[in-house]
């Protein structure tokens, strides 16, 4: 079978873009354990996440259009250097010992716009570059990018943190961006153009939402992915609290459990990119919703931190499984020239909704304590899922 790796172009892209998220998963982990240190508070830790995300409710679905107006290519080499600045920023005043929450919670929120033009670029980028035919092993290359980056960059954050300082994750950080801009600088676009990019842009966002209400298959799961987003993603950003006072294993803890998540993930995404195709997606889908609240409950009751992290590893293969076969999915029924919006509508609940999630965490944790929250959020993921991915396309079927 022929795979999206032989494909030089996507194979350079594919290498510095892990790198570069490397770099980001360092610094998110590192972020996290800095605000917890400065603050000790749930609410904090999930108003920074609140406020790198939030940028892609305002920002995102604007962010499609211009993936279908303009070049994705260039798109992404802007808003790579876009982001190389906040975390300079972070590294040099927390060098000079002049950090407070409010820095971080700037430079969050600087980086968050960037990833909502980067989103829905970067997602409908991949079809420029790979053949129709491999694009779901390509996708879940992306995924495979993403997941062993969440293994390195976390366990390099707790290393750095305990050995080092703060302030060499972000500048570590800075510096992975270099050689995924340099690579997009270098790659000839191949994509076929953009036919309708003098059209306004009011007509392209109504196109946009014309075709998804009209493609129910598709809403639905955008919906689950929704669901998913604010009640299963949402707990990372706690994951500090959990790991200090629940499992007493402090930011070494906080990094194993995060890369327990990341080596779920990268199995799920290998099991997908070795495949020749998922024909039910559906089907896998669904299946893959039911698995995530297992890994929810089984975290909520953890005593220890390998228990923990069997759970965190059950919980990352269902999310890459869900994820990424529901972006699969969304990819092959949509038509290329528009799938910069449509994939804004999947960037805009899959990380637009982070916000909302975490912000909501932050604060049921202070009240309630994490493990009932947890308990909670479960049970939530368990019943929407299931309304989204059976009941209701049952009922569109009949």
């Amino acid at each position: 079978m022929f795979h999206p790796i032989k494909i030089k172009e996507y194979r350079a892209y594919w290498i510095t873009q892990t790198i570069s998220l490397s770099g980001t998963w360092m610094q998110q982990i590192a972020q996290n354990w800095l605000v917890y240190v400065l603050t000790k508070s749930a609410f904090y830790l999930g108003l920074i996440s609140f406020l790198s995300s939030f940028p892609m409710l305002i920002f995102t679905l604007f962010g499609g259009v211009l993936a279908d107006r303009y070049s994705r290519r260039k798109i992404l080499i802007f808003t790579q250097i876009f982001s190389l600045f906040p975390a300079l920023f972070l590294g040099l005043i927390i060098h000079f010992n002049m950090v407070t929450v409010w820095h971080v919670a700037i430079a969050s929120f600087i980086f968050g716009v960037a990833a909502a033009f980067d989103m829905p670029a970067r997602q409908a980028f991949i079809a420029e570059i790979v053949p129709e035919n491999i694009l779901t092993s390509a996708i879940a290359m992306q995924s495979m990018s993403f997941n062993i980056a969440r293994i390195i960059g976390p366990i390099l954050a707790g290393f750095i943190v305990t050995y080092l300082n703060f302030q060499m994750c972000f500048y570590l950080n800075a510096l992975s961006f270099l050689p995924l801009i340099i690579i997009l600088l270098i790659l000839c676009n191949k994509s076929c153009g953009h036919p309708s990019e003098h059209a306004p842009i009011k007509t392209f966002f109504k196109e946009g939402f014309v075709f998804l209400f009209n493609n129910k298959n598709i809403l639905y799961v955008i919906c689950a992915v929704g669901s998913f987003t604010i009640f299963g993603i949402s707990f990372i950003p706690i994951l500090p609290i959990l790991a200090d006072e629940v499992l007493k294993a402090g930011a070494k803890g906080l990094g194993m459990i995060v890369s327990s998540i990341g080596v779920g993930s990268l199995m799920a995404a290998t099991l997908i990119a070795l495949k020749k195709d998922i024909k039910e997606k559906q089907t896998h889908i669904f299946k893959a919703s039911l698995l995530f609240p297992v890994g929810l409950l089984g975290i909520a009751f953890s005593k220890n931190i390998y228990i923990a992290m069997a759970f965190a590893f059950l919980l990352g293969f269902a999310f890459v499984n869900f994820f990424t076969v529901s972006n699969s999915f969304i990819q092959h029924q949509t038509e290329q020239r528009l799938k910069g919006r449509i994939m804004s509508f999947f960037s805009f609940v899959f990380l637009g909704f982070t916000p909302i999630g975490n912000i909501f965490a932050g604060i049921l944790v202070d009240h309630l304590g994490i493990k009932t929250v947890l308990i909670i959020y479960s049970f939530l993921c368990l019943l929407l899922g299931t309304l989204f991915l059976r009941i209701l396309p049952r009922k569109l079927s009949n």
